[in-house]
């Protein structure tokens, strides 16, 4: 059966030929999600429910662009939703998250747990990834989204701008704002990609496993240097997955309550 057969299919509602449909997209659709939420358990819950506007609007589908696309600007335009809906992190929401696992013992221990598994592999490249996510969603909604279409998944001003629903000119003010912040944000944190950023979680993670991935990550001095090793990783299957699906957890878990204090106390994988 071709794609159109399968296409004309599924807008006649058969199920069987519309799975095929998201078979051949999940991958993209999961990807586009999860860059922008981050957090593993929403991005499953959003995944299924654009699959479900998927279905309820197949017949509308009329082709001008692939099934693929199609579908991903759906799935953009439900975590955009999710993300207006949600209150931004704050800037530092990973030194939160760093000085409570440095002073609780069983916080502590989780990650340590984590860090000791057999499959386990700290991989500098994939954690960079995690934490310029994890910056994003200390922008607004509108911001995150721009930075993440265009500059991640690399899609043209004018397909993001559609995915988003948005004007091509108020998408490049969002996406100009957003790489302005981001700059300024990432900068002052991480002590990867500059050696005055004042978190140094991936040193201290780094130290404290036994097997590690890009061990010799020179510092990565610029924005768009950044975004091009981030486009690499894929947050969603990466060797430090179950490391990383933790921290999104526990993070969501402490900015929903506002726990932990954003000062650096915790001086971990810093040498004194």
């Amino acid at each position: 059966m071709s794609n159109a057969q399968t296409i004309a299919s599924a807008q006649a509602g058969d199920r069987a030929a519309f799975s095929q449909l998201i078979a051949e997209s999940a991958t993209p659709l999961r990807a586009v999600i999860r860059r922008m939420v981050g957090h593993p358990d929403d991005t499953e819950e959003l995944y299924q429910d654009t699959l479900l506007k998927a279905w309820q609007k197949i017949a509308s589908y009329r082709a001008d662009a692939s099934f693929s696309t199609w579908l991903c600007a759906i799935g953009a335009r439900t975590a955009l939703d999710f993300l207006r809906a949600q209150k931004p992190w704050r800037e530092r929401a990973q030194i939160a998250y760093g000085n409570e696992c440095a002073t609780d013992p069983d916080l502590g221990a989780e990650v340590l747990a984590t860090l000791s598994e057999p499959s386990f592999t700290f991989d500098v490249h994939e954690h960079i990834a995690y934490c310029f996510a994890c910056v994003g969603r200390s922008l607004p909604a509108e911001q995150q989204a721009a930075l993440v279409l265009r500059e991640v998944l690399e899609l043209s001003a004018k397909e993001a701008a559609e995915a988003l629903a948005l004007t091509e000119s108020v998408f490049k003010h969002h996406l100009s704002a957003a790489r302005k912040t981001m700059t300024t944000a990432f900068d002052s944190l991480c002590s990867l990609v500059n050696k005055n950023g004042v978190c140094y979680q991936c040193k201290g993670l780094r130290m404290a496993s036994s097997n590690s991935a890009h061990e010799k990550t020179d510092t990565i001095d610029n924005l768009d240097e950044r975004i091009k090793l981030i486009r690499t990783v894929n947050l969603d299957s990466g060797v430090s997955k179950v490391m990383h699906d933790l921290f999104w957890r526990r993070t969501a878990e402490f900015e929903a309550t506002g726990r932990g204090n954003c000062e650096q106390q915790s001086h971990c994988g810093r040498k004194n």
